[in-house]
């Protein structure tokens, strides 16, 4: 009984390690540049995709993390770019972004395309009954990217993101692209989700049409749980998605039928922004 419930802590700290660079993506993207993107899912089954087609194919698994990336954040130039050029609304932008790249994920990957054997970056070192070097590999990671996120925030770059967030026009008076520092900033955040897209597919052993639905609640709500953590930038991002997945592992012990997993997410989000009643789901504008 007892290993079985380290078994389960150990399965939600890796499923929120990987959820954790999508709770960044988020982050970046809704409170930093104050874009609501729908792009998130399309990101994360691109990146999924794009992993298993390369591993079956004979890549490296580790070479797979730098073109799940490129891909994600090509897909965040394009929710930018019909956005900034062509002036389509937000939602919109990135909801037809999304709905492109699932027939682009079909044409990759198929529906469902099942990983060889020993052709992750975890299962080459560890097992997945003791999955505590996973959980390393994951962890060092999310520390990379959150390290590589917080110096990206605190430079000239970052400064001028939140700025073209909070105030577009004293950008302009600057003399900044505001347009091309949004773009910059949904690539990055597509990036994160498409690299948690590649690390959800290889833990998983196999890629699925299905395995994005739901990805934008899970960052919404991870990004809730982090500002009641804490309202501004910090590991509790990382707790957010962790704590996240603790929660939904503990509905899943009703042995309710899978069939509601979507459901249960959704309720959960209704029940934090109650709890949380001050912030907006997305934005605060």
């Amino acid at each position: 009984m007892h290993l079985e419930i380290f078994h389960i802590i150990l399965h939600v700290i890796l499923q929120g390690l990987i959820y954790s660079f999508v709770v960044m993506g988020v982050y970046l993207s809704s409170r930093i540049i104050r874009f609501d993107d729908l792009t998130t899912e399309g990101s994360f089954g691109f990146g999924g995709a794009i992993t298993a087609l390369l591993i079956v194919s004979g890549l490296s698994s580790w070479l797979t993390l730098p073109f799940a990336m490129i891909g994600g954040a090509l897909a965040g130039i394009v929710t930018g770019l019909l956005h900034t050029k062509m002036k389509m609304n937000n939602l919109i932008s990135g909801l037809v972004v999304t709905t492109a790249l699932f027939s682009v994920c079909l044409k990759l990957a198929k529906s469902n395309l099942p990983l060889p054997d020993s052709s992750s970056i975890f299962v080459s070192i560890t097992s997945y009954e003791i999955p505590l070097l996973s959980i390393a590999i994951l962890g060092t990671l999310v520390g990379i990217a959150y390290l590589g996120l917080r110096v990206l925030l605190l430079s000239e770059i970052g400064l001028i993101l939140k700025t073209v967030g909070s105030n577009p026009q004293m950008a302009i008076s600057i003399g900044k692209n505001v347009d091309g520092y949004k773009i910059l900033g949904l690539a990055i955040a597509n990036s994160l989700t498409a690299l948690a897209g590649c690390l959800f597919v290889q833990w998983n052993g196999f890629f699925s049409i299905t395995g994005n639905v739901g990805t934008l609640v899970i960052g919404l709500a991870g990004l809730i749980l982090a500002e009641m953590i804490k309202p501004t930038f910090g590991l509790g991002l990382i707790l957010g998605a962790i704590l996240y997945q603790a929660i939904f592992a503990i509905t899943i012990e009703f042995e309710l039928e899978p069939m509601w997993n979507n459901l249960i997410k959704a309720a959960l989000i209704v029940i934090l922004i109650q709890i949380k009643p001050n912030k907006q789901l997305l934005i605060q504008r």
